[in-house]
């Protein structure tokens, strides 16, 4: 397994760089892979549009032709771990939906879906290499193997696996065009007025706290949740959630942003909740799923029903 550790390139002590005539002309992504050393490009790509490499102070793209005198700075940025070395780790899998294309998983919470600092062989990538062999030579150079969506360590649910480049690429591509439906559970604190609604707020890096997302217009992609209250308790709502935008914890920052944060989230929770709730995690659960098949074209829709940590907490009736 090939992990990229921050200390090993000298070039990534230095965080200001600025483009010489001789330079000038090359991809972002190119002129960064080159000068950082052990990181691939698909990585650099990947922290380029996570907004880590600035250009000029802004956000840029990873094909940016660089012209004399930009100037280009790097912020701190998590260590990763190349999916594309990923050993095979044998562990249960609750499949949904199986065919010769693809593959739909319920994940647990807890469960990592790329490797990661501290996960190295303990996630969904690494169980799905031990039950399909073939999965890492059928996927293309910097892809991530079978994996066609993300969701966060302790969010449970439907996760769509492609077995095949092809089937990977086309269902992608349904993302990258927002055809895929996804729905979500999620139990908020307070009582959301409106019966259903949308929430549209640009979504990028928190520039004090890399590793968070924050709703700001610096550096940042558009993006929309819309919502449907399913019930409402004494100091809790039950909301079903569709994205139109797949952002990086978007329900999660969404929710926190009109005011109603999901119950046990660590991260943009009151903080509050944890003296009461009974559950370890933010309620969060991918419930439903639909997308067309590759192949056949078949539309093929999914359920996942509430997990039983998340169905005890709707149980207590005293803390709802």
């Amino acid at each position: 397994m090939n992990i990229h550790h921050s200390q090993s390139s000298p070039s990534r002590e230095k965080r200001l760089f600025t483009i010489a005539f001789e330079d000038s002309g090359q991809r972002l992504d190119r002129y960064l892979t080159s000068i950082l050393g052990d990181l691939s490009r698909t990585t650099v790509q990947q922290l380029i549009t996570d907004g880590s490499a600035l250009v000029n102070g802004k956000q840029s793209k990873p094909g940016y032709m660089l012209r004399e005198g930009d100037e280009i700075r790097l912020s701190s940025f998590t260590p990763v771990i190349d999916t594309n070395q990923a050993q095979a780790t044998v562990m249960p899998l609750d499949i949904v939906y199986e065919d010769a294309d693809l593959l739909v998983i319920n994940k647990p919470a807890g469960l990592v879906v790329h490797p990661a600092p501290g996960h190295h062989d303990d996630t969904l990538v690494n169980a799905l290499l031990a039950y399909l062999p073939t999965l890492q030579a059928s996927t293309g150079e910097g892809q991530r193997p079978g994996i066609v969506h993300r969701l966060d360590k302790d969010t449970s649910g439907l996760i769509i696996v492609a077995k095949n480049a092809r089937a990977q690429a086309a269902l992608v591509e349904q993302m990258t065009q927002h055809a895929i439906v996804k729905r979500y559970l999620a139990l908020v604190e307070g009582n959301v007025s409106l019966d259903q609604g949308s929430i549209d707020a640009p979504i990028g890096r928190d520039p004090r706290h890399r590793q968070q997302m924050a709703i700001t217009a610096l550096g940042s992609r558009e993006a929309r949740t819309n919502f449907r209250v399913l019930e409402r308790y004494a100091r809790h709502t039950l909301l079903l959630l569709q994205l139109e935008t797949g952002r990086t914890h978007q329900i999660r920052l969404h929710l926190k942003a009109i005011g109603h944060p999901i119950v046990g989230d660590p991260v943009y929770g009151s903080g509050s909740i944890f003296k009461r709730a009974p559950l370890k995690r933010q309620f969060l659960h991918a419930h439903q799923l639909r997308f067309t098949h590759p192949t056949t074209g078949e539309s093929i829709e999914l359920e996942a029903p509430l997990p039983a940590d998340l169905q005890a907490v709707l149980n207590e009736k005293d803390f709802l």
